[in-house]
């Protein structure tokens, strides 16, 4: 699904494994643009000295979830 950017059904509907493999294989050589651009980001970030900013702190958030959850009544 991420080579091709399509969805689930999508790829188990249309690509067997030696299509897949031969995708791998050309993304491999020349990756698709969005990865190219992240992999110059981090480059640049790195020579910039930039430090990703990932938050350590984890929130409680299981109560809002819960909450949120309980909108969505499931079953029939």
């Amino acid at each position: 699904m991420l080579s091709t950017g399509k969805d689930f059904e999508y790829v188990i509907s249309e690509f067997d494994i030696p299509r897949l493999k031969a995708l791998n294989l050309y993304n491999s050589r020349t990756p698709p643009t969005h990865i190219g651009v992240m992999r110059l980001c981090r480059i640049l970030e790195a020579f910039a000295g930039i430090e990703s900013n990932s938050p350590t702190d984890q929130l409680d958030d299981d109560d809002d979830l819960f909450s949120d959850l309980r909108n969505f009544p499931q079953g029939g």
